[in-house]
């Protein structure tokens, strides 16, 4: 090797240590300000979406976005699962205008293709508050299908009904819950904020049938 070319060679290893130098020492950042972040797989696959309100992404069937303009009142995280479909998500937002509070959270976790069949939810709007835990049935088929590289909506795959409310409802009472698969009540357990329990049968329009108190 000439001279020359060694010179060079050493040369530019010395840069490079140099770089590799003043970039070890160089403080780290602290703050990331940005409105979106996607984290993808190795292979380009997205998994999780983190956004402010307007960044917000839409829905996500196989990889492919879907319009939700719905959603732009929220910030939060977007889960998806190995295919790159939505499968879960947190959100949260809370602001009052015009004297009115409007603030919440929602937890929840999807059925494989489908909707949400749990959810940690908590909604206050003032003088009116609710903190739940909510499970849901789902149809088993997917929301969307493939025309093409577009999603299009199944109707006949949305819907769905809740099945358990186990919270504290508008009017502070505890509240456990169990629905049939149309989403109606039938039957309640219940302490009102006074202190008044019961055990509420309820029909299929869900009127109360028969009411247990606490009296023997």
């Amino acid at each position: 090797m000439s001279g020359y070319l060694q010179g060079i060679i050493t040369g530019a290893a010395l840069v490079v240590m140099a770089v590799a130098l003043v970039a070890a020492a160089r403080p780290q950042p602290t703050v990331l300000d940005v409105e979106r972040i996607n984290i993808r797989e190795s292979d380009g696959t997205l998994r999780m979406v983190i956004a402010g309100r307007d960044a917000f992404p839409g829905a996500f069937f196989k990889g492919k976005e879907i319009p939700r303009p719905d959603r732009r009142h929220a910030a939060g995280l977007l889960f998806l699962n190995d295919e790159g479909t939505e499968n879960g998500g947190l959100i949260w937002a809370g602001k009052k205008q015009d004297g009115t509070v409007n603030a919440g959270a929602s937890l929840t976790f999807d059925r494989y293709e489908n909707d949400q069949t749990i959810q940690l939810l908590q909604n206050d709007g003032g003088e009116r508050d609710i903190a739940a835990l909510i499970i849901s049935d789902r149809p088993g088929t997917p929301m969307y299908a493939m025309e093409g590289d577009k999603p299009v909506a199944r109707e006949e795959a949305m819907g769905g009904a809740p099945r358990l409310f186990v919270g504290k409802s508008m009017d502070r009472a505890s509240v456990v819950m169990l629905q049939d698969q149309t989403g109606v009540p039938r039957l309640m357990l219940k302490v009102d904020p006074d202190g008044t329990s019961s055990i509420d049968f309820l029909d299929e329009r869900g009127n109360v049938l028969r009411s247990i108190g606490p009296e023997k």
